[in-house]
């Protein structure tokens, strides 16, 4: 009897291994099914950002004054990018780009370097600049569009200007010390101007630009106020000087007003 319960015993443990074992395999097919690797070739690559008051780039290195509104500086968070190219084979093997379907660059070195969280100058002292992203392995191939999420500071100072805000624009009004910011951290997708892509390979270097006649248009920075009485036009969420028009249009142009280019 007692052989009996010990026998009985062994082979309950067996099943329960098996099980377990063959639930282990299971969990572990799906996950490499689910995450295919990238089998593209790779070359090294940099991601940038710019600001210009033109989508030629033309206003680098020049004071930016746009719709009357004279930049000083302008700081923009960002996060969780991702990136998406023809690859290189298929646009060599003759394939038709109607044909063809973006790839994605998840999971490279360039996409995980250039999404972590970081808050960036693109225009200081009223001059532009060009500053690094992120930089590593992507695939070769022409890039049609790049997605990010902006990044609203919360770990900042509080007497740090980025203390809260994903994008920060300073300048002058009619001589008016000015200040233009929103919190939001939404997504947004920065398309090339060709329709083929910007091409990436070798060492190349990809750029998002800012291009503040987009982000301006339709504004008419004479109706901006300083309700409070304080000598500063502030422009964004719950503004003490109220300006809320000024501020929905901007916010509303922000989705199409980052053009994705080549260095």
């Amino acid at each position: 009897m007692l052989k009996e319960t010990k026998l009985k015993l062994n082979m309950k443990k067996t099943v329960v291994l098996a099980l377990s074992l063959c639930l282990a395999w299971t969990f572990t097919s799906c996950n490499v099914s689910d995450e295919p690797q990238n089998t593209d070739p790779q070359t090294q690559s940099k991601l940038s950002a710019t600001a210009s008051g033109s989508s030629s780039g033309s206003a680098e290195n020049a004071r930016i004054i746009v719709s009357g509104f004279a930049v000083n500086q302008l700081t923009v968070g960002t996060q969780n990018v991702e990136m998406k190219y023809y690859a290189k084979a298929d646009l060599l093997a003759g394939i038709n780009l109607g044909n063809l379907q973006l790839k994605s660059n998840v999971s490279t070195g360039l996409q995980t370097s250039s999404s972590s969280q970081k808050s960036t100058v693109l225009i200081a002292s009223g001059e532009s600049r060009l500053a690094v992203i992120g930089e590593g392995g992507t695939p070769e191939g022409n890039y049609r569009e790049v997605s990010f999420q902006l990044f609203k500071n919360t770990s900042a100072n509080s007497n740090d200007p980025m203390h809260q805000k994903s994008l920060l624009i300073t300048g002058e009004i009619n001589g008016k010390l000015t200040t233009i910011w929103t919190e939001r951290e939404s997504t947004l997708r920065a398309v090339s101007e060709s329709s083929t892509g910007v091409e990436v390979d070798g060492n190349s270097e990809l750029v998002l630009n800012f291009d503040l006649r987009k982000l301006f248009e339709g504004v008419n920075f004479a109706t901006a106020l300083d309700a409070n009485g304080d000598g500063r036009i502030e422009i964004g969420p719950n503004s003490p000087d109220g300006n809320a028009a000024i501020f929905s249009r901007i916010e509303s142009n922000l989705s199409s007003s980052v053009i994705l280019q080549k260095r």
